[in-house]
């Protein structure tokens, strides 16, 4: 099959939606040396954006896969998707397939088969977080997607069941595969390199609790200070909190709450970190808290649990799927049930230990390459059926 990917997420999304289909990405054109790949981003002007693809082209060793470039910015590219406009007039190859990471990369007119993933619907669960008109949008985007698409990929179970619930999709159309977890994740680092790269975001020998996301108001961040400020004062003294990604939207109630619990001396932020140094920034947290609201998968608890760290999570959504028994599941809108989860683990070694022990073992349940082998499957399954399908249409009659 010729297979179109539409690649633009993987060079201009740092957050969740580029690091799902970066990581893939990279995986399905690794795995898969039949079927062919066509790479398509809009126009570039930045050269180590374009790199990344041409990395992804030279790491993956395979013949099969190119690089396109369509000769329109982003903007206007996600502007033009969204009208009757043929993509057909930009792309010219005969695709069988066109996959979407992301639900804004399928057209409204362009291709007669697309598959498209769906990460989550929080745009439909918490408008308000986002604000209704960007909400609004989404929404519109995900409709259009869903109705193009021969074949839905959902991250979880849950997003499955809201696919179905929210939208009414019929759940034959719905195959669920799990995101996974990079190798840079893992323990044992050099601590010499620790060291340096910690340092560069978090002052020297300082014992954290960690939170890594995105600050907008569904990762609940105000809940963990409200939590943090009902531990045990020695506690308080000894540790401090720290809040890595990029800044979202609406995170002001954030401030007011660290402001508000006098607490701005005991949490650091330290921005948006790239997987090469986040790794060693998880490896070193004493525990890590993620009181989210709602996640389609929730990569971040994932990758803690690969990193040899004991993880305190929400029990909403997909994360129950995620984390398993290895962590310990809180009600995220209690403050006292998460303050008392953050005590237990850092109060007792045994506890410790035995979490990060079962971390490391589920955490080895999920793995790009499985996500890829999956991914490909669902290709492969939408080209079966085709195929069947045309088989089963009489050829014409000569005249």
């Amino acid at each position: 099959m010729k297979i179109g990917i539409d690649a633009n997420c993987i060079i201009f999304d740092r957050s969740g939606f580029g690091r799902y289909a970066l990581n893939l990405v990279k995986n399905v054109l690794k795995v898969d040396q039949i079927n062919h790949y066509f790479l398509y981003a809009s126009f570039i002007r930045k050269p180590e954006r374009r790199k990344i693809l041409e990395d992804l082209v030279t790491e993956a060793k395979n013949n099969n896969v190119k690089v396109k470039i369509i000769p329109i910015p982003a903007r206007w590219k996600e502007l033009l998707t969204g009208f009757p406009i043929s993509l057909r007039n930009f792309i010219k190859e005969d695709l069988d397939l066109y996959f979407a990471p992301h639900f804004a990369g399928i057209p409204v007119k362009g291709f007669d088969h697309n598959i498209v993933s769906i990460q989550d619907l929080v745009f439909m669960k918490y408008p308000e977080h986002r604000g209704r008109r960007l909400s609004n949008y989404y929404l519109k985007r995900t409709k259009i997607a869903l109705k193009n698409s021969e074949q839905i990929i959902a991250s979880s179970r849950s997003t499955k069941n809201d696919l179905i619930e929210l939208l009414d999709i019929p759940k034959e159309k719905i195959d669920v595969v799990y995101l996974g977890v990079s190798k840079d994740f893992m323990v044992n680092k050099n601590v010499i390199k620790t060291n340096e790269i910690i340092a560069k975001y978090i002052p020297k020998e300082t014992k954290y609790i960690l939170s890594v996301s995105t600050l907008e108001p569904r990762k609940n961040l105000p809940v963990l200070i409200k939590a943090f400020s009902l531990l045990p004062n020695r506690l308080k003294q000894e540790y401090k909190i720290v809040l890595t990604g990029g800044k979202g939207w609406n995170n002001r109630e954030l401030q007011d709450t660290i402001e508000n619990y006098n607490l701005t001396d005991k949490v650091i932020f330290t921005g948006f970190v790239p997987d090469r140094d986040l790794s060693y920034i998880y490896n070193r947290a004493s525990v890590f808290a993620y009181p989210s609201l709602y996640e389609g998968f929730g990569l971040p608890p994932l990758e803690a649990m690969a990193s040899g760290t004991p993880v305190v999570c929400s029990n909403k959504s997909s994360l129950p799927e995620v984390i398993g028994k290895a962590g310990i599941l809180i009600d995220p809108t209690n403050e006292g049930e998460l303050a008392h989860a953050l005590e237990k683990v850092l109060t007792s070694k045994r506890i410790s230990e035995q979490m990060i022990k079962r971390g490391l073992k589920q955490s080895k349940k999920f793995s790009w390459k499985k996500a890829a082998i999956e991914t490909i499957a669902v290709f492969n399954q939408y080209s079966s059926k085709y195929h069947a399908q045309r088989k089963k249409i009489p050829p014409k009659k000569a005249l």
